[in-house]
């Protein structure tokens, strides 16, 4: 399968830079990757989308909004991870929010009725999902995933790519994993 992944965008010395986490790249190990980089208008022709975790910027955003759209008019598969979860849920509408103590640690995580460990490296908080998007994983201090009502699009705000056993929702490890 071939998936595209968003990236993040680093300014050094004025210079744009575009930066992907290398440990996507072993947890995609049985896929061709391919690092989209922040230029909007940029046709892919893959099978899935992921929007990775990172910053945001005005590139980033305009990239990511063509990509969406394109996945969505082509019935692309769409995860949204950390960031873009939280691009997902802002799309579709709903609101995020500023949350503490969820930097640069773990956390308890209810998901079809099984309880997972997942790391966390973020400071926002899905405070309320968009109406077309119902929630699937919670912590004991909110929303930690979900799923598009009718389309193939997940949000999930922890990031399976740096875990040894990646935790994700059934329907979409069938689509990752076969």
């Amino acid at each position: 399968m071939k998936i595209a992944i968003t990236q993040r965008q680093l300014s050094i010395n004025g210079i744009n830079y575009d930066c992907l986490d290398q440990g996507w790249y072993k947890f995609l190990s049985n896929h061709d990757v391919i690092a989209v980089p922040n230029l909007t208008n940029r046709n892919i022709n893959v099978d899935m989308l992921i929007l990775s975790g990172g910053n945001h910027s005005k590139d980033r955003y305009e990239t990511e909004i063509f990509l969406f759209e394109y996945a969505i008019e082509h019935k692309i598969p769409i995860l949204g991870v950390c960031h873009g979860a939280f691009f997902l849920n802002f799309l579709y509408g709903g609101k995020n929010g500023d949350i503490d103590g969820h930097q640069d640690g773990t956390h308890d995580l209810l998901m079809e009725n099984q309880k997972f460990i997942v790391n966390s490296f973020h400071h926002m908080t899905i405070a309320e999902l968009g109406p077309d998007i119902e929630a699937i994983a919670h912590s004991t201090d909110g929303i930690e995933g979900f799923k598009h009502k009718t389309l193939p699009i997940w949000g999930i705000v922890w990031h399976p790519e740096r875990m040894e056993d990646p935790v994700l929702p059934n329907n979409l490890k069938k689509i990752i994993y076969g």
